[in-house]
């Protein structure tokens, strides 16, 4: 499935980030109906089920992901917000984006390689739902959440928050046409062997 391995070993490390942020401060938690302690606990519930996901990428490639992470990191030192007045807060929330955005270029790409069994109705409700969920990230960051100098802590964060959203949910879209479009095709090819089937035995008669 496309949300074992990789991606989901890297949005373990975005999970992690993000609880390692809820624990270091308050700035970046969520606000109205959504907010409050729901959003952590669904943080923290979620890195077993991450960590099964993604065990087996863990056990095969770690120094591959331990470079990755490294490379978040310094992206996410140099590029990010100044909203917990402490740089190392800031620093979580732009390295946990950071890995989202490669797990889901991971996700597009275990999407275009690995076939589908036929029938996996969790694949076609991930490929559905991951669009949706990215949308609603795009859309804060470009619309709802504005641009102030006073919030840049370093470098171009909003600039990475905004592209990188924008190019995860073409990632999501992509991975989601290339599911549907095998989808389709497979029942094509099907429909195509049961009118053969039918021609066949009509001869046959």
């Amino acid at each position: 499935a496309p949300l074992a391995g990789e991606p989901s070993a890297l949005w373990l490390g975005a999970a992690a980030a993000r609880v390692a942020l809820l624990l270091r401060s308050e700035a970046y938690t969520l606000d109205g109906p959504l907010g409050g302690n729901l959003p952590s606990v669904c943080e923290v519930a979620v890195l077993p089920i991450l960590f099964l996901l993604g065990r087996d990428t863990l056990r095969r490639a770690p120094f591959t992901l331990a470079w990755v992470v490294a490379a978040a990191a310094c992206f996410a030192r140099r590029n990010h917000l100044s909203l917990a007045d402490d740089a190392h807060a800031d620093a979580l929330f732009l390295f946990a984006h950071s890995l989202e955005f490669l797990a889901s270029f991971a996700y597009l790409l275990r999407s275009a390689l690995i076939d589908v069994p036929r029938g996996d109705v969790s694949a076609g409700f991930a490929h559905l739902l991951m669009p949706v969920q990215q949308a609603l990230a795009a859309y804060y960051w470009l619309q709802a959440f504005d641009f102030s100098p006073t919030l840049v802590g370093a470098g171009l964060p909003f600039e990475a928050l905004q592209i990188g959203c924008c190019a995860q949910l073409g990632a999501y879209l992509g991975a989601s046409a290339l599911h549907f479009a095998e989808v389709l095709d497979r029942n094509e090819a099907s429909d195509g062997l049961a009118l053969g089937g039918s021609h066949a035995g009509a001869v046959a008669m």
